[in-house]
């Protein structure tokens, strides 16, 4: 199982400690400054490994925003509506006292005090998570974002359909004049 790690460059090195025990037990990761060479297009190599990856990772925090990087990389994930798959672990990884994006309040979140990250521990929760996809999801907040989605879609083919009526009254009255 490919797990992609998601970071931003403030806690760049969290990630780099997280990438490094994941792999002492066994938990293949892809985290990007492990695994691009130097010269590679970044957007495309990062695409790539989150199109291809089997589960996430996500750092969230510390700071209320994420870098440019990290926003590339979250949107790549909500394109693919990775985060509305309850097959596909997503564990989000809370540092400090971060609001969660959107987008992951489908996923139960685990939450680490910036000043004093266990990495053992926290390796082995998602380790076991890894194993376990539902455990992963809060169920309630799953279908709320279903639900929001398939509302989003209708009323963006309705909104369509108008669209395209006030389109062909402008023709027909073009073609009057």
């Amino acid at each position: 199982m490919s797990v992609f790690i998601s970071h931003s460059r403030q806690n760049g090195s969290a990630a780099l400690k997280l990438y490094g025990r994941l792999r002492q037990r066994g938990v293949q990761t892809w985290l990007d400054t492990c695994e691009l060479d130097a010269g590679e297009d970044w957007t495309e190599r990062v695409a790539a490994a989150i199109e291809a990856a089997a589960a996430f990772v996500v750092l969230v925090g510390p700071g209320p925003e994420p870098d440019r990087s990290q926003r590339f990389e979250w949107q790549q994930i909500t394109d693919h509506e990775f985060y509305l798959d309850a097959k596909k672990p997503m564990i989000p990884v809370v540092i400090g006292a971060t609001e969660i994006p959107g987008f992951l309040r489908t996923r139960n979140v685990l939450t680490v005090d910036p000043s004093s990250i266990d990495f053992d521990s926290l390796a082995d929760a998602i380790a076991e998570a890894l194993g376990r996809p539902e455990a992963t999801i809060d169920p309630e907040q799953l279908k709320r974002g279903r639900d929001a989605r398939e509302q989003a879609v209708k009323s963006l083919g309705e909104y369509s359909l108008e669209l395209e009526r006030e389109d062909v009254k402008r023709a027909g009255l073009r073609a009057l004049k």
